[in-house]
């Protein structure tokens, strides 16, 4: 790493990157009353952050429920999603400080649960993806999150070491994950989390409003 760039920034996606929570659960809802079943499981925070095939597991789990083939389930389901989400932009605050980080050279990256093809598609919709130089999803891990393989990856991409990451995560297994990976975190705080599930972040904001270049170095510093 260059003197003027000590650290990197790690973004979830779903819920930071992108507002995206309903619509996953709408595409969700819908996907199952296809399979024949009246089943609205994102509505428990339990699930929230997990890749799909940790979720469908869980669903057979707690449910009794056999979601069939993840990969099956997430193309239905992007195909319910995919026309609400195509009416989304990219936060303002969010593309500012995108922006910023990019001008002091600070490397970007995303690591998700999503499925690769779907954070491909979502984040070049909102007109991001270049921002970000290394995507990690869950088609390139085989442990998921709390687990912080996903974030590691991200890491090892940027070239920069666990401990000069900082990772911005809406989900308590996302915020888990980073710990575990021995990065630092900022849990994003929605309509749709608490802030107490986000309490083991290393600070909880409200919006990319108030996120910048010299706040984050000074987390790392």
């Amino acid at each position: 790493m260059s003197q003027s760039q000590t650290f990197a920034v790690i973004f979830d996606m779903d819920g930071v990157l992108v507002d995206s929570t309903m619509e996953i659960r709408i595409a969700f809802k819908k996907t199952f009353e296809t399979l024949g079943f009246k089943l609205d499981p994102m509505s428990n925070p339990k699930y929230s952050g997990r890749s799909l095939a940790d979720q469908v597991s869980l669903w057979k789990e707690d449910y009794g429920i056999d979601a069939g083939d993840p990969n099956v389930f997430s193309r239905k389901a992007f195909a319910f999603e995919k026309e609400m989400i195509a009416t989304k932009s990219a936060d303002l605050e969010l593309r500012r400080l995108l922006i910023e980080l990019k001008d002091k050279g600070v490397p970007m990256g995303v690591g998700t649960s999503s499925k690769g093809y779907r954070a491909e598609e979502i984040l070049t919709m909102l007109g991001i993806r270049d921002f970000f130089a290394a995507l990690v999803t869950a088609d390139d891990v085989t442990e998921h999150k709390p687990n912080p393989h996903v974030f590691l990856e991200v890491a090892r991409h940027l070239k920069t070491p666990p401990e000069k990451c900082v990772v911005i995560e809406d989900a308590a297994t996302g915020v888990e994950a980073a710990r575990n990976g021995c990065m630092k975190s900022i849990g994003f705080l929605t309509e749709w989390n608490s802030e107490e599930e986000l309490s083991r972040a290393d600070g909880v904001i409200r919006g990319f409003a108030e996120l910048s270049y010299d706040g984050l170095a000074s987390m790392l510093a």
